[in-house]
Order: C-alpha cells, then structure tokens, then sequence
C-alpha cells in the first residue's frame, strides 16, 4: 500500500496543473498596438447607435392589423374627428401620415395621392438616420485589423533585422501579439456590427410597408367615405322627396 501511495505521488509531480498566466483586456489592447484604439472606438459607436436605433424603432412600430380597422370604420362612416383623435393617440409615424391624410381629405384624388407620396417620402431621412455609421464601420474594422496585422509583422520584422538575423521568439513577439490581437478585433467588431446593421435594415424595411399601407388603406377608406356620402340622400333631399311624391299623390 505504501508502494501504491509512492507511485502515485511521484506520478502527481511528474505532471503538475499547469497554470496559464491570465491577461487583462487593458493588456491585451495595449499589445494590439495604437490600431485597436480606433477599432475600440468604432465598437462603442456602433452599440451607441445600435440601442438608438431599437428604441426610436420601437416607438415607430404599431399594430397596422388593429390600427386600420378601428381606423377604417370611423373614416367610411365620416366620423373623421373620431379618425384624427385614433391617429393622435397612436405614437407611430404611419399613424401621422394617416393624420395628416384624413386632414387633406378635401383636395383633389390626384392631387392628393401625390401629397401622400410626398408625405412618406419625407418620412424616410429619419428611420433611415445612422444606418450609414454601421455599414460604415463593419466595413472599415476588418480593414483596421488588417492594417494592425501588417504594421505587427513589419515590427517584427524590424527586430530580426537589428537583431541581424539571429532573433529570439521574445524579441519577434511584440509585433507578433500586434498583428494578431488587432485582426481578431477588427473581424469580432465587424461581425456583431454587420448582423445589427442588417436587423435594423430589416426593421426599417417593415416600417416603410406599414406607412405604405397606412397610407394606400386610407387613401381607398376615404374613397368609400365619398362614395357612401353621395349615394347615401341627406335629410333635406328626402324631405324635399317626400313632399313631391305628396304633391303627385
């Protein structure tokens, strides 16, 4: 038994737990090089604009479902102060279109197809706002993490030339840390900023379908509305009806 516990003691110290030296992140940028600076600071840029761009989207979406068919019946009975309150109350900018719809209802039906496109048009510069600054920077990181990884290995080839030609692995590991750190950066910011830019791109694109069908289904309610009006006989034409049809009797 004490032959048993001699073997594997000595087995024990034959293989020690190698321990790994732990590097803090302020370590690691600093042997990325001056490059990962920028690339540090393109990250904070793009997840300042992505939480931007999730909440001012939020406050845009609406249940188009719920909206239009609350709002197409008060619109097709002519209830339109009751149309334009339902507009206010709905905190999206399909619903402002709406809005400002049903307030034009008066002019003319080509005149006022025209404004209504002008209308979503002009709505477009601000949900489109900062989508340029991602694509940017998804496309610009990966170029800085090369940038790093060549300015590295010309630091390291820089130490094998005064070292003239016999160099230790301590003296190429400067510019060998530099060119891997800042590449592994530039593609880690590259690929988070690259999915969040075509989410939000995804986002937008169904906001804009929405103020397209807001619009389009308020445009054919309020045609219904004029032709339900002018099919419908107001109280004087049917008293006015009813006092010659007594006459003729």
């Amino acid at each position: 038994m004490s032959a048993c516990f001699l073997f594997f003691s000595a087995t024990g110290q034959a293989n020690p737990r190698v321990v790994s030296e732990a590097i803090s992140l302020f370590e690691i940028v600093h042997r990325g090089g001056l490059v990962m600076w920028p690339i540090l600071l393109c990250s904070v840029i793009a997840a300042g604009v992505f939480l931007e761009r999730m909440l001012f989207y939020r406050k845009e979406e609406c249940n188009v479902d719920s909206f239009l068919a609350g709002l197409g019946n008060l619109l097709r009975k002519g209830r339109y102060e009751e149309a334009l309150l339902r507009c206010q109350e709905t905190p999206a900018r399909a619903a402002d279109i709406a809005r400002q719809i049903i307030l034009r209802r008066d002019y003319p039906p080509t005149e006022l197809r025209e404004m209504t496109r002008e209308t979503a048009q002009l709505a477009l510069p601000p949900l489109e706002a900062h989508l340029p600054i991602l694509a940017t920077i998804s496309y610009v990181t990966p170029l800085l993490g090369l940038l790093g990884t060549v300015t590295g290995m010309i630091e390291a080839f820089l130490a094998m030339n005064r070292a003239s030609g016999s160099v230790s692995l301590s003296d190429l590991a400067s510019g060998i840390w530099a060119a891997l750190v800042s590449a592994a950066a530039g593609i880690a910011v590259a690929i988070p900023t690259s999915i969040a830019y075509n989410y939000l791109l995804t986002r937008l694109t169904a906001i804009v379908q929405d103020i397209d069908r807001v619009s389009i289904e308020v445009l054919h309610a309020l045609a219904d509305s004029k032709r339900l009006n002018r099919a419908t006989p107001y109280p004087d034409e049917i008293a006015a009806s009813l006092s010659a049809a007594s006459r003729n009797a």
